[in-house]
């Protein structure tokens, strides 16, 4: 990993005198030249800003996911995403924030010509992972509305109103993308790409196989979304990425470090700190599943601080009424952990990738049945646990347990439960995530709040409702994708939830 070396900001360098009167017309504090790099780093850390933020205008994944409850205004708990346009904010900080970046960037790159050997070299690692995070970019969109623009977007002057492609369509592209992508690493292994401008992995030549394990831990992620709709072809992308390599610890995991520095903070110190706002606390579904199992992952999570809120009997900590507002004094708080303003964001990390391999087990994509599974399932734990702070033996401890034991049948627990329920509680803090296990694993047991059933939303949503200005701007298309997904609404499964 990398802390940030760069300033996200663009600088022009167009100072020269002139008599020419069109020089008026240039505002001298808004560049008219940048650099590849600086594209690439603010796409790169507004991607991050962007799953890891807790603003209720850009994120309420945590939500979804039912790990945290609101306090004042618990709107988004009831899951409208109109009120402050979450659609339309999601959609562009991908489409407009992310993706414009990486194809500016790109452009720039591809056009260097008259280059050494070496440097040619090097291009073609920037390529290679300009592709990279345009792929995640397109997966997270797919995975929270279904039909995306994809084969048209980019290039606004051709196609300024462009079709919404087949969501299964995209992902087996991206996965190709991927396995092309993995192989330009792994060849150039010895030569660097972004260099510093690389804020996750520091871009030098070592952080090409680090690229590599995070590609091919990518192409499981969406291998076992896909499993249920398309198995054999799942198994197949899935054994090729493990041969591959995927991540191999946590010190693998794909993270950036932010800085103290205004405009470079966690966007969690924003939210939770600066403005000086107490609008989160714990959810009481996700705090009584872990109360319930004693687990020690607890008090890395939650807090009671003053005022000491009074605890029911036999509880260790009480988390706030999901779906309601709630007084911040009654219930336990979110540690201090999220307060750093150097706090990493996380894309993808070890447990997560456990959790996903114990599930392929089980789903018959590799071979090594029930003993294998509780492999995976008893390294994603003690990943977790590690990376929060806790001990191998803390680990073997919980592993122990009635209720947290894999083999354990007497618990009456499936699979899906088992591996469902430690998946939510070591995604904590990575809502989105956590709602994409819970979606394709209906587990946990999640249900709509009284008062989001009282406004005729029955169950927790399971993708988003399309932006409402392409609605407005890119009607005949939206009209399309929506009809062709189901209808645009949020209990409308994507193509890969087929359960």
């Amino acid at each position: 990993m990398k802390k940030i070396l760069l300033l996200i900001s663009f600088i022009g360098i167009m100072t020269s005198c002139s008599d020419d009167l069109t020089d008026k017309n240039v505002d001298p504090k808004k560049p008219t030249i940048t650099k590849a790099e600086y594209l690439f780093t603010n796409a790169q850390k507004k991607i991050v800003d962007q799953m890891v933020s807790t603003s209720v205008n850009n994120n309420v994944f945590r939500l979804f996911a039912q790990q945290w409850a609101e306090t004042t205004y618990p709107n988004e708990s009831q899951y409208d995403l109109t009120g402050r346009k979450i659609p339309d904010n999601h959609f562009n900080a991908f489409y407009r924030d992310v993706l414009s970046d990486l194809f500016e960037s790109k452009s720039m790159i591809e056009s260097q010509s008259a280059m050494t050997d070496s440097e040619a070299v090097i291009k073609e690692n920037k390529l290679a992972l300009i592709d990279v995070l345009e792929v995640y970019s397109y997966s997270i969109l797919v995975d929270t509305f279904g039909n995306i623009p994809y084969s048209q977007a980019g290039d606004i002057i051709k196609y300024p109103l462009p079709v919404y492609d087949d969501a299964k369509t995209i992902y087996k592209d991206l996965i190709a993308r991927l396995i092309k992508d993995e192989a330009v690493f792994k060849k150039n292994a010895a030569s660097p790409n972004f260099g510093n401008a690389d804020i996750i992995y520091s871009g030098n030549a070592a952080s090409n196989l680090k690229w590599a394990k995070f590609v091919n831990s990518l192409i499981v992620r969406l291998s076992v979304n896909i499993s249920d709709v398309e198995p054999d072809y799942a198994a197949v992308q899935l054994q090729a990425a493990l041969t591959n390599g995927v991540l191999s610890s946590n010190a693998d995991n794909t993270k950036l470090v932010y800085l103290t520095t205004t405009g470079n903070q966690n966007p969690l110190y924003t939210d939770l700190v600066a403005s000086n706002r107490t609008d989160f606390v714990p959810a009481e579904p996700f705090v009584a599943a872990m109360d319930a199992v004693g687990d020690p992952r607890m008090v890395k999570y939650f807090v009671n601080d003053t005022p000491i809120p009074v605890l029911p009997a036999g509880r260790t900590f009480i988390g706030g009424t999901y779906g309601e507002a709630n007084v911040y004094s009654s219930s336990s708080h979110l540690t201090k952990t999220f307060n750093s303003q150097t706090y990493p964001g996380t894309l993808f990390d070890y447990a997560e990738l456990q959790f996903l391999l114990a599930e392929a087990v089980e789903k018959n994509l590799i071979p090594g049945g029930s003993a294998q599974a509780k492999k995976y399932y008893d390294a994603g734990i003690t990943a977790s646990m590690l990376d929060w702070g806790l001990t191998a033996a803390d680990a073997t401890a919980y592993l122990a347990k009635p209720k947290v034991d894999y083999n354990n049948v007497q618990s009456g627990a499936t699979w899906k439960e088992k591996i469902g329920t430690q998946a939510w509680f070591a995604l904590y803090n990575r809502g989105f995530e956590a709602w994409t296990s819970y979606r394709r694993l209906d587990f946990p047991v999640l249900k709509a709040p009284t008062s989001a059933i009282n406004k005729n939303i029955l169950t927790v949503p399971v993708r988003y409702t399309y932006s409402g200005k392409e609605q407005s701007v890119n009607g005949t298309n939206y009209t399309k994708a929506a009809s062709d997904i189901g209808g645009d609404k949020m209990n409308t499964k994507l193509f890969w939830d087929k359960y």
